[in-house]
């Protein structure tokens, strides 16, 4: 089956772009498990800036079939990148927004996605990921890995005493669906986690009140027992690690973290 009829829509203008993402997809030619999507708000992109984009993006030959293209009235750069997967994807984004930046050219952030043959993106999907657009600023990359396969809403209670990286991450994996509920200390934390019963914990290891071992320990006690706790720290000694896995952490992810990693480890632990 070739899904590259169908790639990319968004409200007003859904009908206009769903028809250029389909004659993107077919100068593209034929692909293969995957298709990697970017797109971009951007100022006046001219024909020039696209073939540096092709270009850039084609990597001597090793990545054929990248096509590019800019919608004026949507302030809207398109690209495809057929036979690359989301990793990639988001590799490439990196490359568009720094030519962006070096043209002034930014009105916004950007977003990416992947689509298969195997699991086509309906026109919902299409919407949704386009909506990521929607107020963000020059140095964001959202990431549309699709619908979350379960109905339900999972939990995830946050504890760090870091009040930027809690409405970080409060903002970002809300994006992805989660419902997250920070708090800056351990004993903030643990009475979140008695009464909201998450689906997941993620928590620093060095937190006022009760330290992240504390914070595991209890859970492990508690009615919440059940529930998946990863540990995100600045503590990288080995001890540490091997004692966050004895006490019963899924995982341990250090800092500076990878958000984009963070939330593929998330989905592992939750599906």
């Amino acid at each position: 089956m070739n899904t590259a009829n169908t790639v990319l829509a968004e409200n007003s203008i859904s009908k206009r772009l769903y028809a250029r993402m389909n004659n993107m997809l077919q100068a593209a030619g034929s692909w293969t498990e995957s298709c990697g999507v970017i797109a971009a708000a951007a100022h006046s992109v001219d024909s020039g800036t696209l073939q540096e984009l092709e270009s850039r993006l084609n990597l001597a030959g090793e990545n054929p079939g990248v096509v590019a293209a800019y919608e004026a009235d949507a302030n809207l750069l398109l690209i495809l990148l057929p036979g690359q997967a989301l990793a990639y994807t988001h590799f490439a984004a990196l490359s568009v927004k720094a030519l962006l930046q070096e043209a002034g050219l930014p009105a916004g952030g950007m977003a990416i996605a992947c689509f298969s043959e195997s699991a086509p993106a309906t026109e919902p999907d299409l919407n949704e990921f386009l909506s990521l657009l929607n107020g963000m600023d020059q140095e964001e990359i959202a990431v549309y890995d699709g619908p979350l396969s379960s109905p339900a809403t999972p939990t995830v209670v946050m504890i760090d005493p870091n009040a930027d990286l809690l409405e970080f991450l409060n903002v970002r994996l809300g994006r992805q669906g989660y419902d997250v509920r920070p708090a800056q200390d351990g004993k903030e934390g643990l009475r979140l986690v008695e009464s909201v019963r998450p689906d997941l914990v993620i928590t620093e290891l060095t937190l006022p009140a009760l330290d992240g071992y504390q914070v595991i320990q209890r859970i492990r006690k508690s009615q919440s027992r059940s529930c998946k706790v990863v540990v995100l720290t600045d503590l990288s000694v080995e001890q540490h690690i091997c004692k966050c896995f004895e006490l019963g952490a899924a995982d341990v992810i250090k800092k500076p973290f990878s958000p984009m990693e963070l939330e593929a480890r998330l989905r592992r632990l939750l599906a």
